[in-house]
Parts: C-alpha cells; structure tokens; sequence
C-alpha cells in the first residue's frame, strides 16, 4: 500500500511567493548582507524606495526578519549601506573614466571633466533603483562627513558635499579635475572656489530627468546632451566675476 508522505502538500497548493520574487535559493549563508541589499534593489525597482520594508526584504531571501535585524538596524539602515556601496562604484568609474584619459594640459583636462559626466549619467541609467538611494529619502546618501576643503572651497552642508568622505569618492574626483582645470587655465581662479556645486547640480539634474524619462521625447542623444550640459559648465566657469 502506498502512503502519503507527511511532507507532501494537497493538490494544487501554492508555496507562497514574496514581493520581490526571490527565493531561498538566492540567499548563500554567510552573505546575509548582501542578499539582503540585492533584495533591496529588486523590490524597489517594482514598489519604489518608499514601497517595501526590512521584512519584506528578508523574507524574499528565505529568512526571519529577525535574522535580517542582526545586520540591520532598520530600512534607513540597510539603505545607507546599499547608498554607500553605490557611491563607491560611482567612483571607480569615476577614475575609470578619467584613467582613459592621456596626456595633461588644457584639453585633457576638459576631456577627464567631460569622462566624469558620461560616467555619472551612465550609472544612473545603468543603476536607477540605486541612484535613487544614493539621493532619496531616509538621507541615506547623506550619513557622512563634509569634505576637507582644497583649492575650492564648497558649501556646507550641501546634498553633493556628503559623497567625498566615501572611498573612491566621486565628489574628491570631481575636485580633482576642477583643480585641474584651473591649474590648466580653463577655468576662472575666481569661478573656483564652489564650482563643485555647479558641476554637480547640473549633471545630476539631467540624470535625474534622464531616469524620470522626461526627457526621452528629445531629439538629442544621451551624450550629446552630456556634452551640453558639461560645455555649458565650463563656459560659465571661465567667465570673469563680474560685479553688478
């Protein structure tokens, strides 16, 4: 006579599935945190940054919340990790894109300054759900300290000042090759002091609009308007202080 397992679930039951649609299979023991994060990511890109919760998170990776809590505070927390690591890839490209640059002068100057631009639109194209971390609720992207003061003094407290305490920091790079320009004579010595303010406004704003595709009915292409936005950068940073 055959028996029936105890294990074996009546016909046509589901297993319950979670938001995300992760199963215990993506979680690997001893990368809790990184499950967790990857979780992170796929249930905001369906629900937003505000849409899910540290539960949900783990249970889309097959665990207890209350494992999920040993790693993580809260949401505000596991965001401020998935924002940090972010920053940090920003960065390497950042001097990926610099590195592919030769030579020194002028013009290779403007072209590492250009290199910077393309290299942020392309993240936050490539990586949307984590662009919105970096820069969205919970201040996530705004848990570390200002950065020391150079050649070009910043604003304090500013949004695009938080990123430079980070390793590999996308914001020290964009002051490196401001300090670059200057040095070369692109800019203006009294244009310099909070052009990072400028620089970073203005291409954040188009990746912004970029991944919100207000701007897909353009007729421009991405790098042109990239170029755009950087020329127009330079030009205003080469102009003479005026007083009015």
């Amino acid at each position: 006579m055959t028996t029936r397992s105890q294990n074996t679930e009546p016909s046509g039951t589901r297993r319950p599935t979670t938001r995300a649609g992760i199963g215990k299979k993506s979680y690997h023991h001893g990368d809790l945190p990184a499950a967790l994060k990857q979780a992170a990511v796929l249930l905001i890109a369906r629900h937003g940054v505000e849409g899910f919760s540290l539960r949900e998170a783990a249970l889309a990776v097959g665990v207890s919340p209350s494992a999920a809590y040993r790693h993580f505070e809260d949401k505000a927390a596991l965001l401020q990790v998935i924002a940090q690591d972010a920053f940090r890839e920003m960065g390497q490209r950042f001097q990926s894109a610099m590195g592919s640059v030769r030579g020194s002068g002028g013009r290779a100057a403007r072209a590492r300054f250009m290199a910077q631009g393309h290299a942020y639109v392309g993240f936050a194209l490539e990586q949307p759900e984590r662009f919105a971390v970096m820069f969205g609720p919970y201040g996530a992207g705004a848990q570390t300290e200002p950065p020391p003061q150079g050649a070009g003094a910043t604003v304090s407290n500013s949004a695009c000042d938080h990123p430079a305490a980070i390793v590999d920091s996308p914001y020290a790079s964009l002051s490196r090759v401001l300090d670059e320009l200057l040095a070369a004579g692109v800019i203006d010595s009294a244009r310099r002091p909070g052009a990072e303010l400028l620089a970073w406004s203005a291409i954040h704003r188009l990746a912004t609009l970029l991944v919100s595709q207000a701007l897909k009915q353009t007729a421009l292409p991405v790098e042109a308007m990239v170029e755009r936005v950087g020329q127009d950068c330079l030009r205003a940073l080469m102009a003479p202080t005026k007083l009015v």
